[in-house]
């Protein structure tokens, strides 16, 4: 007598523990990328810091390449589901945009300045596919929420939500081709800051741009 040992449709094959143990490096690989740059990290340094031997870790992964594609998009993983978790949140679009900010202002202040440098001149290969991701997240959440902003009274009614996200998709874009030569003014997070602010108040209703200074005023 056979059994099925298939498991239901759409469910999830249980983690095994080098599943685990791999999502557990990449984690820690992207936060000590975070911290010290790609590029000054060697193999070495990693396994010294992670307190493992490097055979562990070309267990998990092919190449440092392989490593730092790997962490990144588990970076951008854990970005997504932010993201996802937002723009389903409740509170109105100016609520969800400014404490989308905050989320962002405080993780780029955490980032070493050096990262999307070396990302770009080191493994291009590897900046081009999470460019492609990073750019697809940002013009999604931009879109959702001048919609949804729109239909709320909060944001101007005439706006083209498409043209919205590409206009603000391209000054992030000068943003951080400005970190990535290392011609940004001021720090990082703070820019960002400063470019966000001024996206809201540029397609906000009169009723928005006074709730967001109400707002400002609370919080301050």
């Amino acid at each position: 007598m056979s059994h099925d040992t298939s498991l239901p449709s759409g469910a999830a094959a249980p983690q095994t523990t080098d599943d685990s143990r791999g999502l557990e490096l990449r984690k820690r690989c992207a936060q000590l990328f975070g911290r010290f740059g790609i590029k000054s990290l060697s193999m070495d340094d990693l396994a010294e810091h992670l307190a493992c031997s490097k055979k562990t870790l070309y267990k998990h992964f092919q190449d440092k390449r392989d490593l730092v594609s790997k962490a990144l998009h588990w970076h951008l993983d854990g970005l997504e589901a932010e993201m996802e978790e937002t723009m389903g949140g409740e509170g109105n679009a100016i609520d969800l945009a400014l404490r989308e900010m905050e989320k962002k202002h405080k993780m780029l202040s955490s980032i070493n300045s050096t990262v999307l440098f070396d990302l770009k001149k080191y493994y291009p290969r590897v900046f081009e596919a999470t460019h492609a991701r990073r750019c697809n997240m940002v013009r999604r959440v931009v879109t959702h929420n001048v919609a949804r902003g729109m239909e709320q009274g909060l944001y101007r009614s005439d706006l083209d939500v498409d043209a919205v996200a590409d206009l603000h998709l391209a000054l992030v874009e000068d943003m951080v081709h400005q970190a990535e030569n290392g011609t940004l003014s001021r720090p990082l997070a703070d820019h960002f800051k400063a470019l966000f602010t001024y996206h809201i108040r540029g397609i906000a209703s009169a009723e928005g741009v006074a709730y967001l200074e109400t707002h400002r005023l609370t919080t301050s």
